[in-house]
């Protein structure tokens, strides 16, 4: 079973976000398959994402939601969200956590 980070009750019903809230390195050096240049990604849950895949919040974002930069929505109940960061020695990195609703 994945680790809780934080539960909100919205009035839809409830969200759970799931994750360690540890820094995860980020690469530089891969291609995605739509582009020839490296973009910034990391690795999370077995699998490669992309910087340039997650919606950045704009405009009206709730309260529960500030702490994060970005989305991927993977369905219409879950998806990732990310928190862009450094660790310690001042390397870039992410946090990124599972939601689902």
């Amino acid at each position: 079973m994945k680790k809780v980070y934080k539960e909100v009750e919205t009035d839809d019903g409830k969200i759970t976000f799931y994750g360690s809230n540890k820094h995860i390195r980020v690469d530089y050096h891969i291609k995605p398959e739509w582009s020839e240049e490296p973009e910034m990604s990391f690795r999370y849950n077995g699998h490669r994402y992309f910087i340039s895949e997650f919606m950045a919040f704009c405009y009206y974002v709730p309260d529960f939601m500030k702490e994060f930069d970005g989305y991927l929505n993977d369905s219409f109940f879950s998806g990732i969200v990310i928190k862009l960061c450094e660790n310690e020695n001042g390397e870039d990195t992410v946090k990124a956590f599972t939601f689902i609703s």
